[in-house]
């Protein structure tokens, strides 16, 4: 009975731990937004941690982000074909991690969210995140 209770304990805990970090996610300082604007060269992440591509241009407009991404082999968007992926979100939903920047929105919901066109081979995939989840 002890065993049992010492595990609901840490799961309740671990479980406080991840709300409290996903809460503390998507925050852009003043500074990090400027040394990020128009900056290429970055990957992004979805929440989860898979990589979405890497910046090809961020244009950062007061509370929204438009993000041109080439693709990463298509983890997310398979199959990708190498095709441009632009990503439209809520610059509050961004998170900068050492070199990486990560969107409030796991890897499902990009993919919910996608909109693709399947007569024309080389539209980009768009990605429109502008309603917080």
């Amino acid at each position: 009975m002890p065993a049992l209770k010492s595990f609901a304990t840490s799961v309740a805990i671990s479980l406080a731990l991840s709300l409290a970090a996903a809460e503390a996610q998507a925050e852009l300082s003043p500074a990090e937004v400027q040394a990020i604007n128009g900056k290429s060269g970055l990957r992004v992440l979805s929440s989860d941690g898979v990589v979405v591509g890497t910046s090809n241009g961020i244009n950062i407009d007061k509370e929204r982000t438009r993000m041109f991404l080439r693709s990463s082999g298509g983890r997310v968007f398979f199959p990708s074909g190498g095709k441009e992926i632009i990503i439209t979100v809520l610059t509050n939903q961004l998170t900068l991690r050492g070199n990486d920047l990560v969107l409030d929105a796991d890897k499902q919901r990009l993919r919910n969210k996608a909109k693709k066109s399947f007569t024309d081979d080389s539209s980009p995939i768009e990605v429109i995140l502008l309603s917080p989840r």
